[in-house]
């Protein structure tokens, strides 16, 4: 039995940590600025890209002109460097071409006809590029060859079909193969190796049937036996040789290899890899396996954006019961949000939670702003940030949505700036109409949009996305969805990150809030992410984790930056212009990072490193990779 004396002390004990509790946590919601975005306070960077000031006086894009040697100018760079591609800007390379030379900050030249180039001309380009698609390939052999003597790198961005090719023993010398095998054979799957594309080699072979709902690739292709001398990136692999780990890389058809032609390097693709975004990094891993060293600039961000999500209307509390129970509310708060908090610590990531008012706007259940502290105060506490979600059910406009949006933020009484958006892709044309009417929208400087691969990852906004009107805010494409991860998918995800250091991974939570089947509930999707987050991204994990307004701010950076570099001996020279501070993958052959100044660098990879410049300007000093002293470029 317990004591009157003892039985007060326990009460005593009670009250006071009940107190202490309660005081904290008063103290706690009372102190925390968790209605201030710390990622909008930062002032925004306007959109004056520094690397199409030449371009003002004719070139910038839009504007064409002669080059005056036959070549249609698309936009030209400050300091002279352009890439040339051969073939119609109408197919489906020359979009990627063009990204590319933006994102590296060259201009561009379009000769429509082999025939139209010469080389009697003070400025060469940097790279030659051919779509042939839309020329005869056939015809032109010689002249591609004569171009080789230059020492100009020269790519192949797609080939004839394998009958035509077999036609021209001079085209099979210059594209470095030996024999055609087969005009189209099935192959099991596909093997990129290692050194090319950043995170490593892998292959994409469905051998478990549950990996089979990934295999989206094209696995038809011609097969070609290369010459000895070639350097072969990616393969098709064949069945009979799936499980021989010591196979010749020559066995197996190749689809991107490197042939010696001349003076110069011969890039080849066989397939379609250059005809969407894919083939931007793509192409910046040719340059880097067609010269001493390439330094480029990225953006160095990965984002994590969970859309839809909270969503405030109890709108399909009855399913939530069913499955959960509890009510809408309940589940997001007490079950979706510990396991996302638990996948941020985990993964150490840094999301960004787009709010989402309601979804059906023609029932009559409302909105209820009471969980909205709660979720801003979590988010602070974790370093994420609050932003919108602009999606909505049927029946109703973009332009009622927002307004009835408008009604209840506007309601809570806080100050917090939303200064990030997501937007479905049908709903992106027709935001320049919304964006500076009401101030629902006033503080977005970022907009996200689930836009297929054909598009740029990351762009300006313009209205109606034909440049018509620019409203100073930057567009930042879905580069995947986090459930579902394909093979094609994660080759475009290791091009992105070899291209620009740059990820943009949604959970969309409105399947789990909206179930449709049982593979929508929570706990499947929660394995399913959580898996491919530990598994796809974990390469890339050197690069920053960014909110999509801290993201913005470097996406500014990156589109308004121009730079020159040069090498002297062991030293590389960097010199940037138009942004404070800036981020540079600088890739090597044989080297490593011996001293440094005006940049902080840290190793992504074998080879690899990125680089902060704060100061306008860097030397890097290299030296030989004391682990790879026989090491010969290639």
């Amino acid at each position: 039995m317990v004591s009157r004396r003892n039985f007060f002390s326990i009460v005593v004990m009670m009250a006071v940590l009940l107190f202490m509790f309660q005081f904290s946590q008063v103290i706690k919601e009372n102190e925390s600025d968790y209605h201030i975005n710390v990622y909008a306070m930062e002032e925004i960077v306007p959109n004056t890209p520094i690397w199409r000031a030449e371009s003002q006086e004719g070139n910038a894009p839009g504007h064409r002109e002669q080059d005056g040697m036959g070549g249609e100018v698309q936009f030209a760079a400050s300091d002279g460097a352009y890439a040339a591609f051969f073939g119609s800007k109408k197919g489906k390379v020359y979009p990627v071409v063009e990204q590319w030379c933006v994102y590296n900050k060259q201009g561009l030249v379009v000769y429509h006809e082999p025939g139209d180039y010469t080389t009697e001309r003070d400025n060469l380009p940097e790279v030659f590029l051919v779509d042939t698609t839309s020329i005869n390939l056939l015809e032109h052999v010689a002249f591609f060859s004569e171009l080789t003597e230059l020492g100009i790198p020269l790519v192949f961005c797609n080939l004839p079909q394998g009958a035509e090719v077999r036609k021209s023993e001079d085209l099979c010398a210059l594209l470095g193969i030996g024999e055609v095998v087969s005009e189209q054979i099935e192959v099991e799957g596909i093997h990129l190796f290692s050194g090319f594309l950043l995170g490593g080699g892998i292959k994409y072979v469905a051998v478990r049937e549950e990996e089979k709902k990934n295999q989206d690739m094209n696995l038809q292709i011609p097969w070609y036996m290369t010459k000895g001398g070639t350097k072969t990136y990616m393969v098709g692999i064949l069945d009979e040789l799936l499980e021989e780990e010591e196979a010749k890389n020559e066995y197996f058809p190749p689809l991107i290899w490197r042939n010696s032609f001349g003076n110069a390097k011969v890039f080849v693709v066989n397939g379609e890899y250059l005809s969407d975004m894919t083939g931007v990094g793509i192409l910046d891993a040719m340059m880097y396996e067609a010269a001493s060293y390439v330094i480029y600039p990225i953006i160095n961000a990965q984002n994590v954006l969970v859309t839809n999500y909270p969503e405030f209307a109890g709108e399909n509390d009855e399913i939530m019961m069913e499955l959960y129970s509890r009510k809408m509310e309940a589940v997001q708060r007490d079950i979706f949000w510990p396991d996302l908090a638990a996948l941020i610590e985990r993964n150490q990531l840094k999301l960004t939670c787009l709010f989402a008012p309601q979804y059906e706007y023609l029932d009559e259940t409302e909105p209820s702003g009471e969980t909205v502290p709660f979720y801003l105060q979590q988010l602070k506490e974790t370093g994420a940030e609050a932003g919108m979600s602009l999606t909505y059910g049927e029946g109703i406009s973009l332009q009622d949505k927002l307004s009835r949006d408008q009604q209840f933020y506007a309601s809570q009484e806080n100050p917090y700036q939303y200064a990030a958006a997501f937007a479905e892709q049908e709903d992106i044309e027709q935001m320049g109409g919304v964006l500076t009417k009401g101030a629902l929208l006033k503080d977005i400087r970022t907009l996200a949009s689930d836009f297929p691969v054909s598009q740029p990852v990351i762009s300006w906004y313009e209205s109606g996305m034909d440049g018509a009107e620019n409203y100073g805010i930057t567009l930042q494409n879905v580069t995947s969805d986090v459930k579902t991860h394909t093979f094609s998918n994660d080759l475009f995800v290791r091009s992105m990150e070899t291209a620009l250091g740059y990820s943009n991974v949604r959970i969309d939570m409105h399947d789990v809030l909206w179930p449709q089947s049982e593979a929508d509930q929570w706990e499947k999707m929660y394995d399913s992410m959580s898996s491919n987050l530990n598994t796809y991204w974990k390469a890339f994990s050197s690069f920053d984790q960014t909110t999509l307004t801290e993201s913005d701010g470097r996406v500014r950076a990156f589109l308004n930056l121009d730079y020159r570099d040069r090498r002297e001996e062991d030293c590389i020279y960097l010199e940037t212009f138009g942004a404070a501070e800036s981020w540079f993958l600088l890739r090597i052959h044989g080297e490593e990072i011996a001293s440094i100044t005006g940049a902080a660098y840290r190793k992504i990879e074998e080879g690899t490193y990125l680089l902060h410049v704060t100061e306008g300007a860097a030397e890097i000093g290299l030296r030989r990779n004391r682990g790879l002293l026989e090491y010969t470029y290639p």
